[in-house]
This record gives C-alpha cells, sequence and structure tokens, in this order.
C-alpha cells in the first residue's frame, strides 16, 4: 500500500480540518474548511487574517492540526495528523487555488476571504479499517 496515496484519499474525502496556530505564548484553533491539493499536496483554505487563528499565522507560519471523522465504532477509526507552513496564496497559485476552492465550496463565490495555501510537511495517519492501531508515516522529502 502507497501510504501517501492512503492519506490523500482519506483527505479527499473530508472538508473540515483542525488549525492550531502559534505565536510566542498564544495558541489557538480552528476549524477550517478546506480543498485538498493532491499534486502539490497541500491544502487551501480562507480565512481573514484578523481572527486570532489569521492573526497567529501571519506572526508564526509553522502549524499543526487533524483532520477526522466523528465515529462511535474504535474499530472504523480513522483520521489524519499533519504539520505544514501556511501562507497567504498569490499569483498564480492563488488563481489555482481559488478556482479549487469554490469548485469544492461554492457558495464561497459569494464571498471571497483571503486565500491560504498550507503546504503539508508531515501526515500521520491513523487508519482501524486496516487493524487496530495502524498508522501510516509520510514526510515530504527535503
Amino acid at each position: 500500500m502507497d501510504e501517501l496515496t492512503h492519506c490523500l484519499d482519506y483527505l479527499a474525502r473530508q472538508h473540515v480540518l483542525t488549525l492550531c496556530t502559534y505565536s510566542g505564548d498564544e495558541c489557538w484553533a480552528a476549524h477550517c474548511f478546506y480543498a485538498l491539493d493532491r499534486e502539490n499536496i497541500s491544502f487551501w483554505l480562507m480565512t481573514e487574517p484578523s481572527t486570532c487563528h489569521g492573526r497567529l499565522m501571519v506572526a508564526s507560519p509553522q502549524v499543526v492540526g487533524t483532520v477526522s471523522e466523528q465515529t462511535e465504532s474504535v474499530s472504523t477509526l480513522q483520521g489524519v495528523q499533519f504539520r505544514g507552513e501556511i501562507v497567504l496564496a498569490e499569483g498564480e497559485d492563488y488563481q489555482r487555488g481559488l478556482a479549487a476552492y469554490q469548485q469544492r465550496f461554492p457558495i464561497a463565490k459569494k464571498k471571497i476571504a483571503p486565500l491560504w495555501a498550507l503546504r503539508l510537511d508531515t501526515l500521520k495517519m491513523t487508519d482501524n479499517s486496516l487493524g487496530f492501531g495502524t498508522k501510516l508515516h509520510w514526510q515530504r522529502p527535503e
């Protein structure tokens, strides 16, 4: 099994992540809708820099987070933990990301917020459907 493909397939079926941000001694978590960029192993998300998590992302672009489903059965538990770097999208990246985000969430065509690119550097997936306690790992090559 290709661990990265398995993780990306899972992430493509989801649409909300929990984003954890920090700067200095301040930290915050936020739920964000995302569109997956499989080619670049990244997420596209929209949020205002004036939000608590937005201010922290501007100050410190290193973020961590999770994507998971709510399940009552331990045997079907699946979820991804991630680490990466988030920046405001610009230029061609912005246009490509905006198209992907608006395709996933057509409502985003009505209210535009700044678009962010979250480049994933580390993925760890727990997938109990493959056997209890199965962990899949991926690290972006240097």
